[in-house]
């Protein structure tokens, strides 16, 4: 670098002291535009969403509305199939309308779990339906009772 002071180079290159007389005043307006402006410094649970839409993306509630998409595709292209009649419609009917029919039962299955069908419908709504699940497994125990016999029959009190 034949163009370069070398005094300049020198100053550049070697790290200069720091004066306390220097520091800035977070108080000071002014000093705004030197720390910059930062509306989040106070607070301290700042969060990444991402990984919560995603959670949400692959949740039972999500996949069974996926399973509704599937299905109404497949039972589109039936409804394709039957109205246009040719072999191309007719091959996408008979191969979309089982995989949509099983795609959907599965995502179903998975949605509703255990419990019965109406208890995940009215919670999904925002509705209190602890009174179905009893209800439920009520009637399950009732139906294993009469089909096993009662296991803790010697347990309970007498009448």
């Amino acid at each position: 670098m034949p163009d370069v002071d070398p005094e300049m180079l020198r100053a550049a290159l070697t790290p200069q002291e720091f004066d306390p007389s220097d520091e800035i005043d977070p108080d000071d307006p002014g000093a705004v535009w030197l720390l910059g402006d930062d509306p989040e410094a106070d607070i301290t649970r700042i969060s990444d969403n991402r990984a919560a839409i995603k959670r949400q993306l692959k949740s039972e509630g999500a996949q069974f509305v996926y399973g509704l998409l599937m299905l109404a595709g497949a039972l589109g292209s039936l409804a394709l199939a039957i109205t246009i009649q040719t072999i191309p419609f007719i091959v996408i009917g008979c191969i979309a309308v089982p995989v949509g029919i099983w795609w959907f039962r599965a995502r179903w299955k998975r949605w509703v779990g255990t419990a019965p069908y109406c208890y995940k419908l009215l919670t999904s709504l925002g509705e209190d339906a602890e009174n179905v699940r009893e209800a439920h497994e009520h009637k399950q125990r009732q139906k294993y009772v009469r089909a096993v016999g009662d296991l803790y029959e010697h347990t309970r009190p007498k009448d």
